[in-house]
């Protein structure tokens, strides 16, 4: 699979993760819907339905290699509103299909350069963490991710600039250059991300760009969280150098929707 900063997981890694998530986030949800203030105009059951197509989708593809276009990974299945019980069916599917001992392929992404059966591995663990912490944020009790999942997590989110470019609906802005420090217990990583008005790189680094517009720094977990989104510059984990930040969050925004 692509990594930037060489933060990847194993496959075992990656699966013991999507199970303890989707533990958390399965008990998460209750049993009346709640507004998920994460995920604008989504309650929880809304979160369950999400989850449910993302791991039905995601499973036809890693099982076929192509992509659904007309709701295929749905045909096995019976309409219901249960949401909760969608979700598991949608569970059951994508963990058998994220067989460790599958053989590498090439398959479907929208990864232009990452088109493999590990990209699903790795995206399955992260949609699964980042979801659940909505739905834990919803009802108010977060559990902590764990640091080298999130450090993966900001290497994975942050790859997906680049892709900007070849979003037609994306517009590319000269911001120039942004450095992210992520910091675990035993390691630091520092991505230069670089925005003209034709494309958006990524790349690693030492230390912080002494040209960078803006620097910003912060534990794995909580750097996870604010390029996702989740949390803001008010978290106190978070420090931020420079300016630009809000034409910054913009466009991270438009990257992780």
């Amino acid at each position: 699979m692509r990594s930037v900063a060489g933060t990847e997981l194993s496959r075992e890694q990656y699966l013991s993760h999507l199970h303890a998530d989707y533990q958390i986030l399965a008990a998460a949800i209750p049993a009346t819907p709640v507004n998920v203030p994460s995920c604008p105009g989504w309650s929880t059951n809304d979160l369950a339905k999400h989850m449910a197509h993302v791991y039905l989708g995601q499973a036809f593809v890693v099982e076929t290699g192509i992509q659904a276009e007309n709701k295929e990974h749905l045909a096995p299945y019976p309409r219901t509103e249960n949401f909760i019980e969608f979700m598991s069916w949608g569970f059951e599917a994508i963990t058998k299909a994220l067989d460790i001992d599958r053989p590498e392929r090439p398959t479907w992404s929208w990864h232009y350069s990452d088109r493999s059966v590990d990209f699903w591995f790795r995206r399955m663990a992260h949609e699964t963490v980042i979801h659940r912490i909505d739905a834990e944020q919803a009802v108010g009790t977060v559990t902590k991710i764990d640091e080298a999942l999130a450090l993966d997590g900001v290497d994975e989110v942050l790859d997906f600039l680049p892709l900007m470019g070849s979003w037609p609906e994306v517009p590319n802005v000269d911001f120039g250059i942004v450095s992210i420090v992520a910091s675990t217990s035993t390691t630091k990583k520092v991505w230069d991300l670089h925005f003209t008005d034709e494309a958006a790189t990524i790349s690693v680094a030492d230390k912080p760009n002494a040209e960078a517009r803006l620097v910003i720094s912060g534990d794995a977990e909580s750097m996870d969280l604010y390029l996702w989104g989740r949390i803001d510059d008010s978290d106190e984990r978070i420090s931020i150098t420079g300016e630009g930040e809000a034409t910054f969050k913009q466009l991270m925004q438009v990257a992780v929707l």
